[in-house]
């Protein structure tokens, strides 16, 4: 090779050498380059997290929310209730009756009527004695007692025992009358065993309807009970009245009162009555049913001076009795007024008549009617009623 040859070789391996040497330097700065980034991220991230402060959980915020108003109390609901309360007149089993083994054939015709009032309420006046005094009618009574069970499944609630025949048998026979009822569960009013007895008030619970009830009788045809006999007999007096009447005024909502009194055998009321009724329509009384008559009188409604009414049927005349000297003593009625509750809110209205007749029927027994139905037979009809107890009462 000549020289020149050889110096160019040389040359070229020269500059290959030194090509490859730059080369191999710029991958190496890239490579570092990179290296260097990396690192420089990763001690960046590192050191940025070891800067950074432990996380702290908050701790929840309280919220006091107000407490929720109180609802409005709903407003009471007054539910309405009205009842009808009765009362028939008088039960007086002369002897012909007293014989009856069975009452319940003289009541079939009227005791669906009966039952159809809210509480009905008769004057037992001949004493249910017979089962241990001898059977007899007038002037001193003693009926058998099968006569309260057959009343009772008739419709009666309650019997009133202040009347002119109480005493007839004497103590002893009162003793047996209040066995008798009892025996028969029968609730009474007018005549008590003691005075525990009398101290309990009579009041009658309708629903939320309460009535209280009295009686009380103008005598015991002059027969009375033994002085320390432990019996009472309720007899009609102005005091007495108007403190029974106070006892109880303010635990009902309602005061009916039975009263034995009046002239027999008229058709209107007399002065006794008249001052009565007034003593009681002050005193308090909201209805009074009047028996003794044996005949039927007048419906009237009294008014006080402090605007209290009191509504009066002075006589209920007979309901099932046989004085067949006056034969229109065998046409009654049962009394009744419609009393309504609404709230504190009491009226007492509507007074009625059912007119009833007593008649004999062809098998020899004599029975108790609804008047509308049998007024071709009997001694009256309704005009006749109509005209006895006033304009003022409906009569049926």
């Amino acid at each position: 090779m000549s020289k020149l040859n050889q110096t160019l070789l040389g040359m070229w391996i020269i500059s290959l050498a030194v090509l490859v040497f730059v080369v191999m330097n710029l991958d190496n700065e890239s490579e570092i380059h990179v290296v260097e980034g990396q690192m420089n991220h990763t001690v960046e991230n590192a050191t940025n997290n070891t800067s950074k402060a432990p996380t702290q959980v908050a701790e929840p915020e309280i919220v006091i929310e107000p407490e929720p108003e109180p609802e409005p109390e709903p407003e009471p609901v007054n539910k309405k209730e009205t009842v009808r309360l009765a009362m028939i007149g008088d039960v007086l089993l002369h002897y012909r009756l007293a014989q009856y083994k069975d009452f319940t054939s003289s009541f079939a015709s009227v005791a669906p009527l009966m039952q159809s009032y809210d509480y009905l309420i008769a004057n037992q006046e001949s004493p249910p004695v017979g089962n241990k005094y001898a059977l007899s009618g007038y002037p001193q009574f003693s009926s058998p007692p099968h006569i309260l069970r057959d009343i009772q499944q008739a419709g009666v609630d309650l019997v009133t025992i202040a009347n002119n025949h109480t005493v007839d048998k004497g103590e002893g026979g009162i003793r047996t009358f209040f066995e008798n009822l009892d025996a028969q569960n029968m609730p009474y009013v007018g005549a008590y065993k003691n005075q525990e007895d009398k101290n309990v008030h009579r009041i009658i619970e309708l629903g939320s309807i309460k009535i209280g009830m009295l009686a009380y009788t103008y005598g015991t045809n002059g027969l009375y009970l033994p002085k320390g006999s432990p019996f009472i007999i309720n007899y009609i007096d102005e005091s007495r009245i108007k403190a029974d009447v106070e006892a109880i005024r303010n635990e009902v909502d309602v005061l009916a009162v039975s009263m034995h009194w009046g002239s027999e055998y008229v058709y209107g009321e007399n002065d006794y009555q008249r001052h009565y009724a007034k003593v009681l329509n002050d005193a308090g009384a909201d209805i009074v049913f009047g028996t003794h008559p044996h005949v039927l009188q007048p419906y009237k409604k009294w008014v006080s001076e402090a605007q209290h009414e009191t509504h009066v049927f002075y006589s209920l005349g007979n309901f099932f009795s046989t004085i067949l000297t006056v034969p229109n003593s065998m046409i009654g009625g049962i009394a009744s007024m419609e009393i309504t509750k609404e709230g504190d809110n009491v009226t007492i209205g509507s007074p009625r008549l059912d007119a009833t007749s007593v008649l004999k029927d062809a098998d020899g027994i004599y029975r108790v009617y609804p008047l509308k139905d049998v007024e071709a037979r009997s001694v009256k009809n309704l005009e006749w009623v109509k005209k006895v107890v006033g304009s003022e009462v409906s009569v049926y």
